[in-house]
């Protein structure tokens, strides 16, 4: 069931996180290199994993919330 729960989580965060928050956010500090197609792919993976890093420990915080309001 937890297990359900964090990918439901992590789904949702990654649907409803604006990129333009992990833009603002993270993307200004980042050199990202290549130029044209290249670059911008490198772009996209590199917002995609920090979107999905950034999911992933909210999502643990979330059930780990649940897991202390339940004992």
């Amino acid at each position: 069931m937890k297990i359900i729960l964090f990918i439901i989580i992590w789904i949702a965060g990654m649907i409803f996180i604006p990129d333009r928050w992990i833009d603002n956010a993270f993307m200004s500090h980042i050199h990202i290199e290549g130029d044209g197609e290249a670059g911008m792919d490198n772009y996209d993976f590199t917002l995609l994993l920090i979107k999905l890093g950034l999911t992933a420990v909210i999502a643990f915080l979330v059930l780990w919330f649940f897991r202390l309001l339940r004992r």
